[in-house]
């Protein structure tokens, strides 16, 4: 059974202040998902019969409670991983007023629901791969299923401490395409990373197929000019590789990698 995934934001540009000088180094240890956090970097790399998935739950009164939420947000990105449809749309309106401007978004996911299938197969280690903070429960889940290639790149920092790929985006990564999502801190953390990694997989559709509509619309002596785009596409292998979390803003910024499929 398959079920979308509606999400109606504004949007509005962001800019990461970067300079020429970068720090290139080695990530932070994948291994214990507290050494991820206290660096701001989830590091989610697959290996090549095994995947990672970070499970976020919110604050609940029982930990068991908490690590199942955790463990059905980690199965459904197991199945985004197997199959995912996504489209994009971006309302954009300028007139002629001051403030006669606004952007809107619509994201849609589609993949299959029935995560039933990938719960038993997500395997954790409650001493090493748990973390609690003051707003969400973490959870580094290892999910064994065939990985079609292989994921190298330089862990590369700006001089601010964001991660190069948030202002130079790779084109691709072992023969794969790459999209990088952001989300603006929400009420909580746990909707801003998954804002974040759906804004990713509708960047990544957003390469394979997009159309843009211009029209001049005039309304009581004001004219304004409105710009669609649109995109939708189908990706195989979707899987987030880097998340990010601006110690200022609280913001997310997601890297995920994808094969487009018919």
């Amino acid at each position: 059974m398959f079920k979308y995934i509606l999400i109606l934001c504004a949007a509005s540009a962001f800019c990461t202040c970067v300079g020429t000088d970068y720090n290139r180094e080695s990530p932070p240890s994948a291994d214990r998902v507290s050494e991820s956090k206290e660096n701001n970097y989830w590091i989610t790399l697959p290996k090549s019969n095994e995947l990672v998935f970070i499970g976020v739950s919110g604050l609940q009164l029982k930990p068991e409670t908490e690590i199942a939420a955790a463990r059905e947000d980690a199965a459904r990105k197991a199945s985004m991983y197997h199959g995912l449809a996504a489209s994009f749309i971006s309302v954009q309106s300028i007139g002629t007023g001051l403030f006669d401007h606004y952007v809107d978004s619509d994201i849609r996911l589609n993949y299959d629901q029935q995560i039933e299938k990938y719960l038993d197969k997500l395997v954790f280690d409650p001493e090493r791969d748990v973390v609690r903070t003051d707003k969400a429960v973490f959870v580094r889940f290892t999910y064994q299923t065939a990985f079609p290639g292989s994921i190298t790149y330089t862990f590369v920092k700006n001089p601010n401490g964001s991660p190069e790929w948030t202002s130079r985006r790779p084109d691709e990564l072992g023969g794969f395409m790459t999209g990088v999502g952001f989300a603006r801190k929400q009420a909580r953390q746990r909707e801003t990373i998954a804002k974040s990694c759906e804004a990713a997989a509708a960047a990544l559709v957003s390469r394979m197929s997009t159309s843009i509509d211009t029209k001049e619309i005039s309304a009581k002596g004001e004219n304004a000019t409105v710009i669609q785009e649109q995109s939708s596409g189908r990706l195989s292998n979707f899987l987030v590789l880097e998340i990010w979390e601006d110690p200022e803003s609280d913001a997310i910024w997601t890297l995920a990698i994808a094969r487009p499929s018919r």
